[in-house]
């Protein structure tokens, strides 16, 4: 099993086939351009030293270069390490020593590469690396993709989580192969004339799970945005005649606000959204506006993406991502405080458990034991599942602030905020955002005589933190409420 099987097994007669296309730059590639540069990379991976179960570090946008390296690590057996392109560059070396990453692709310039993380890995940019690639002779014999093990690490992706520190989920071929064994069961088919568009950020998994490796399956064409922007996806739409559409819900509640964008919506086949909780509201105006269904789906990074597809009927209400799947490709169980599965119509915390979920944390033995109990993997959503196997997400039980599908770790925010030379303490909670669906609120005490202003403290944040994880709203207060226990009441601060 290789994440490239699919693409080397393509018949002749589909390798000139248009494929890729960068929206962004124009750029476009063939499946038989696409081979040849994978072929082309991992050669010259491999001549730079690196070899199977090695770490390749991907600091890169949505384009070309990512799918070509991604593939290439995969291809000689290299374990890939997705990292969001947003991430600042202070925290290269905490992903680089975490992962052991002998090798980072990113298109950050020389002078802005912390010393600790040239000096934890070789850092290349793809476009010198692909001018070196071009250059070297292939074999003539035979090639290959690497032979995965099931069980073994190919990915990871960073994550927030409950600490200050992201969290390395790891993921192996086993969790992929039963991902798809689930999507070819309950995805909507797409075929050769589809014409997907891609401006989810592939580091955060969809698209590198989903997108990629379903285009080539498919022998369908992606087209690439390296971020959202409605007006290009309209454009894109009309022009290239994009077929499917893939979102979170703040993407589909902007299309709609612009009347003259609905005309264009209704040229599209399917619409899919995941990632966070869509209000029925959007549901029901995409509906009125398009004439088609705005489908829905739920899953993490953690449980190797989508575990639970609502793309053959219609919401129920707010929250309703549809049925639950074949308990023999996965389990949704809902589960109390103790970990007792709880009957139908009883709300809990969702759980997943079986193949696609991942291996665990990378080197966090006391949070695997947290999240899982009995095989079951605690998502920190709270959800039910009615008599007809239904599953509804009805909100969150971890500290977890979700915008837009972006996972943001509360303490990563106070770990910065509390460095800030005017500030006492800080607490960052989840704010609602109609259209975000949350966004990162702090509430602040301030050290004995200080005069910081939330506009101070948004430009310092700003200079720490990825843009998503800076606070957008900041409340100074005098002391944080306490709750029983003697800790910080978040709760209390949430509904304040």
């Amino acid at each position: 099993m290789n994440y490239c099987q699919s693409l080397f097994e393509l018949p002749a007669s589909h390798l000139g086939k248009s494929a890729f296309h960068e929206l962004d730059t124009g750029a476009h590639m063939t499946f038989g351009e696409l081979q040849q540069a994978v072929l082309r990379w991992s050669a010259n991976l491999q001549a730079r030293g690196i070899r199977s179960g090695d770490t390749v570090a991907i600091h890169l946008y949505n384009g070309l270069d990512f799918v070509v390296a991604h593939m290439a690590a995969q291809y000689i057996g290299a374990v890939s390490c997705l990292l969001d392109p947003l991430a600042q560059a202070k925290s290269l070396p905490y992903f680089l020593a975490k992962t052991s990453a002998k090798f980072l692709f990113t298109n950050l310039a020389p002078e802005q590469i912390p010393a600790e993380a040239s000096a934890l890995s070789e850092i290349v940019a793809p476009s010198h690396f692909a001018i070196e690639a071009s250059n070297l002779d292939l074999p003539t014999h035979a090639t290959h993709p690497f032979g995965w093990s099931m069980d073994a690490t190919c990915y990871v992706y960073f994550t927030s989580g409950t600490t200050s520190a992201p969290k390395g989920v790891e993921l192996c071929q086993a969790n992929h192969e039963n991902f798809y064994k689930i999507a070819d069961k309950y995805w909507q088919p797409s075929g050769e004339a589809s014409k997907h568009i891609a401006f989810v950020p592939f580091s955060h998994g969809f698209g590198s799970i989903f997108l990629i490796p379903w285009t080539i399956r498919t022998r369908s064409e992606l087209h690439i945005l390296r971020s959202f922007h409605p007006g290009k996806v309209v454009e894109a739409i009309e022009r290239i005649g994009i077929t499917h559409i893939y979102g979170v819900p703040s993407h589909y509640q902007q299309l709609l606000r612009f009347p003259q964008y609905h005309e264009t919506l209704k040229k599209l086949e399917m619409a899919f959204c995941a990632a966070a909780k869509l209000e029925s509201q959007t549901v029901d105006e995409w509906k009125l506006v398009t004439g088609t269904r705005l489908h829905e789906g739920y899953g993490l990074i953690e449980t190797t993406g989508g575990v639970v597809w609502r793309v053959h009927q219609d919401a129920d209400r707010t929250g309703h991502v549809g049925e639950c799947p074949d308990p023999s490709l996965i389990e949704i169980g809902i589960l109390d405080e103790s970990g007792t599965v709880l009957a139908a119509g009883e709300e809990g915390e969702i759980a997943v458990r079986g193949k696609s979920v991942m291996k665990g944390y990378l080197d966090q033995p006391d949070e695997n034991a947290r999240v899982f109990h009995d095989g079951w993997f605690r998502t920190g959503d709270k959800g039910l599942v009615d008599k007809n196997r239904q599953l509804f997400m009805t909100g969150r039980i971890k500290d977890i602030i979700n915008i837009a599908g972006i996972k943001i770790s509360p303490f990563e925010v106070e770990a910065v905020l509390n460095d800030h030379p005017e500030v006492d303490n800080s607490v960052v909670v989840a704010a609602e955002d109609k259209l975000y669906g949350e966004v990162v609120k702090a509430f602040i005490v301030l050290k004995s005589g200080a005069s910081a202003s939330e506009r101070d403290l948004i430009r310092y944040a700003g200079q720490h933190l990825i843009n998503f994880q800076v606070p957008k709203q900041i409340e100074f207060v005098s002391s944080f409420p306490l709750n029983n226990m003697g800790k910080v009441d978040r709760k209390a601060l949430r509904s304040s």
